[in-house]
């Protein structure tokens, strides 16, 4: 799919000599070092400022993963009705869509520039727009859902040490939480990294031993009561898969973290590193998930997960969870910001944070204060993102299929350049994403949304993932790449050189 031998296109100067400097923190250049403020933000960064190797995604990805989000979609998959044996195939079997995550970040090193600015190369520069400002929204929502996770966690942890907490300190707690992932994420780059190794191993050694503890209360007969047949259990098959597919699906971002790596790094080295970092916590922790909700009560698993754990390791339990969902929240604001850029907001990395800091908290307070049940404001946001992360997803790939992941990261940035296409869109990218995320609503099934295929025709199964990846993947091929490989075949044959054979 990625070809590592392609030269890249040949730099063109942008229209002005800086036309990126309104995203820089600062002038100064080479300050992705650990405790300094990142001075880029999406602009492309030069090939004297690049370092580190593959293998560093490794520990990245597995830290922003060991979080308890995992856990409670293994729940949730229970809830639908789901015996263990389906549920764990499904978690297996899913989850190697974080493949797709390893392709989308190629680009970084090559480009040089974050992932919601290459993908003008499938919509245009203002064609791409849309995308950038759903990324920001729902990177935003990640980061509400995050801090309302650590926050019950953490006031799991005041109730077992015997501290009863009023709205005051609910409050404050719920602002430490934020004001963490706030501060690491407007650092930057390398200390975001440096987090993420840290906590990676940490969390990782913690949670064999939450599995050690939980194996002997696993219920390994269970059966749910009734258990589902015929086209229920299909629909809930269905509805699992998409929540599954939701996880590697909520990382469109690879190339903000793979951006540094020199442009010569392996792409293969790069989807390995970046698959196996995901996949690992992402099924273990949802297997978990599973059996776990066999065990204890899958509606309150912060509490009621004290049964079967020894007392001791209870709190490191709480710490786990909350630990592991900053490790996650900082991901959100980091590319959130980016995301904001992209979209035409100019202005600095640093302060795009300070607009996440208000949205983010306010769905957070939503989550954990007003919100009745959290597992189902969970499942409903993890289902409603899919629209648009989906069809996003199909027309990436479908994109760096045939492109093989070489585009020019300053043409990227240039108006009227050569992402311009016609008046800054690229039509048949926009028109796929669109009918793939119509696709998406129409064929879903959430509590409060029931789309007229999965009504009808699917007897309540949610095909919203898939299908919305397959829709627009199959759209953006027709529309765009065959007639552009049509375009470039004629301009072969009436070219000079061809006429002359």
């Amino acid at each position: 799919m990625i070809d590592p031998k392609s030269p890249p296109d040949r730099p063109q100067q942008p229209d002005s000599a800086d036309p990126e400097a309104a995203f820089r923190s600062s002038d100064k250049a080479g300050t992705d070092t650990i405790g300094s403020v990142e001075s880029h933000g999406i602009d492309v960064i030069p090939d004297g400022e690049r370092h580190g190797k593959p293998s560093d995604l490794f520990s990245f990805w597995l830290g922003s993963n060991v979080i308890f989000t995992y856990i409670l979609l293994g729940a949730i998959l229970i809830e639908l009705g789901l015996s263990l044996v389906p549920a764990i195939i499904i978690v297996v079997i899913c989850n190697l869509a974080w493949t797709l995550v390893g392709v989308l970040t190629v680009p970084g090193p090559r480009t040089g520039t974050a992932n919601m600015v290459v993908s003008r190369a499938q919509y245009g520069y203002e064609g791409n727009k849309l995308s950038c400002f759903l990324a920001w929204v729902v990177n935003v929502g990640y980061e509400g859902v995050d801090f309302a996770i650590a926050a019950i966690a953490a006031y799991s942890l005041a109730d077992y040490f015997g501290w009863h907490l009023n709205l005051f300190w609910k409050a404050v707690i719920l602002g430490v939480i934020i004001v963490i992932s706030f501060a690491v994420g407007l650092y930057g780059h390398a200390t975001i990294f440096l987090y993420q190794k840290i906590f990676a191993w940490a969390l990782g050694l913690a949670v064999i031993l939450l599995a050690v503890f939980l194996i002997p209360h696993v219920k390994w007969g269970y059966a749910p009561s009734p258990a589902p047949h015929g086209h229920l259990l299909l629909a809930a098959i269905l509805v699992a898969i998409s929540v599954v597919l939701s996880g590697p699906l909520s990382y469109p971002i690879g190339s903000d973290y793979s951006r540094y790596l020199p442009k010569n790094t392996s792409p293969g080295k790069i989807i390995w590193w970046t698959t196996i970092g995901g996949y690992i916590p992402a099924t273990g922790l949802t297997i978990i998930g599973i059996l776990a909700a066999t065990a204890v009560n899958a509606s309150d698993f912060t509490t009621s997960i004290a049964k079967v754990v020894p007392g001791w390791f209870y709190p490191i339990f709480l710490l786990i969870v909350v630990f592991g969902v900053i490790c996650n929240s900082i991901l959100s604001v980091y590319s959130s910001g980016l995301a904001l850029q992209a979209l035409g907001v100019r202005i600095r990395r640093t302060r795009t944070v300070w607009i996440d800091v208000i949205f983010g908290t306010s769905l957070a307070v939503f989550a954990v204060l007003i919100a009745s049940n959290f597992l189902t404001v969970l499942q409903n946001f993890l289902l409603w993102s899919i629209y648009w992360y989906a069809p996003f997803f199909g027309v990436y790939v479908m994109e760096l299929a045939f492109s093989r992941g070489w585009y020019d990261g300053h043409e990227l940035h240039r108006v009227h350049g050569k992402y311009w296409f016609n008046g800054g869109y690229r039509w048949g990218g926009v028109a796929a994403l669109v009918i793939g995320m119509a696709f998406s609503v129409l064929s879903s099934n959430t509590p409060y949304l029931k789309g007229a295929i999965s009504t009808h025709v699917l007897s309540g199964g949610d095909i919203s993932a898939v299908g919305g990846f397959v829709v627009a993947a199959v759209l953006y091929w027709a529309l765009c790449i065959v007639p552009s490989r049509r375009q470039a075949s004629t301009a072969d044959r009436s070219s000079p050189a061809h006429a002359r054979s």
